[in-house]
């Protein structure tokens, strides 16, 4: 894991991948390009925890092979095969669904979605990844992605690898929010930084709004609520942050309808040790990290609505919460 700061330009291009790449928590693999050369794409699977027999979203992140330049904006088509399992793979890929893509930015890139595309283009104009929704695997095991960039009158082609699950290890779509009973900013058995990494002892809890209630005084009250899991100080990716970022302004917007938690990944980073509350809700058990950031948007009834891993645009995170509360 790295600090995250916050540079005027996003990042630079081969960092994003790579941070990109380690945000997948290894879920997924990145492919070789199709083709070789300076304009060959690369894939790598950006989302988390993907379950067979369950309409889902599913991300992929596409970058130039010199890492000079990331694919952005337009539509991409995924078309996706079954492998196999790790004791029984198969000889040939068995085919699957396909499905477009959408280009979907990260919140704070400033990115005007209806800029024509997919094309090459800096990080600074066109940080984000492309999200198809609903997908559904068949099976558990492992799986490919091929990915189509039709770029400047050029089809353009990469593959990239991932793993299906039997069953989701992260709060899914219909399942009951966890009772969580989260630390709140000024709790005096608390560590600042167990509520947010980026408070210490001279530096308060930033975004109070998103630290004055705990999960489970908003379920009694049966509140709805949005839940984001993230450590904006130590994210895998440059993530976290901005998301962070958009949860507390729709906090000050909506918040006298519904509740608003960050839950802080890290109890203490520098000793390993990982927050409970943030266990409740994230898989941090197949390698010791929690893969982040996550978002959840929870009903009145207590059950999750909306789940968004990794990657949520402004736009479908306020979608959500007005379906939620009826506006």
């Amino acid at each position: 894991m790295i600090a995250v700061r916050r540079p005027s330009r996003l990042v630079a291009v081969a960092g994003l991948f790579a941070l990109l790449a380690a945000a997948c928590g290894d879920s997924g693999g990145g492919g070789a390009p199709a083709s070789s050369g300076t304009e060959a794409i690369v894939t790598k699977v950006a989302s988390f925890d993907l379950a067979a027999g369950r309409p889902q979203r599913f991300l992929v992140g596409l970058v130039r092979a010199d890492n000079e330049r990331l694919v952005g904006f337009g539509t991409v088509q995924l078309t996706f095969a079954f492998t196999g399992t790790k004791e029984r793979p198969l000889a040939s890929p068995r085919p699957g669904a396909s499905a477009p893509a959408r280009f979907l930015p990260i919140p704070g890139a400033n990115a005007d979605t209806s800029t024509p595309g997919p094309r090459f283009v800096e990080a600074s104009a066109g940080t984000g990844v492309y999200s198809a929704e609903p997908v559904t695997f068949s099976e558990p095991g492992f799986w490919q992605v091929n990915v189509t960039a039709r770029i400047n009158d050029r089809d353009y082609r990469a593959e990239g690898r991932f793993e299906v699950l039997a069953k989701s290890l992260v709060p899914a779509v219909g399942d009951p929010a966890p009772r969580t009973r989260n630390p709140l900013a000024g709790q005096a058995d608390a560590d600042p930084r167990s509520i947010d990494s980026r408070a210490d002892a001279a530096t308060p809890v930033p975004d109070p709004e998103l630290h004055s209630t705990t999960v489970a005084q908003a379920l009694d009250a049966r509140r709805p609520l949005v839940v984001v899991v993230s450590t904006p100080t130590f994210c895998q990716s440059r993530f976290c942050g901005p998301i962070t970022d958009a949860v507390s302004t729709f906090a000050k917007r909506y918040g006298d309808r519904m509740a608003f938690v960050h839950l802080e990944v890290w109890r203490n980073y520098e000793k390993g040790e990982l927050n409970p509350s943030a266990q409740e809700w994230i898989d941090v058990d197949r390698d010791g990290q929690g893969n982040e950031p996550w978002t959840f948007v929870v009903g009145s009834d207590g059950l999750v609505k909306y789940r968004f891993d990794n990657v949520t645009s402004e736009g479908e995170l306020e979608a959500a919460i007005r379906q939620v509360l009826g506006t």
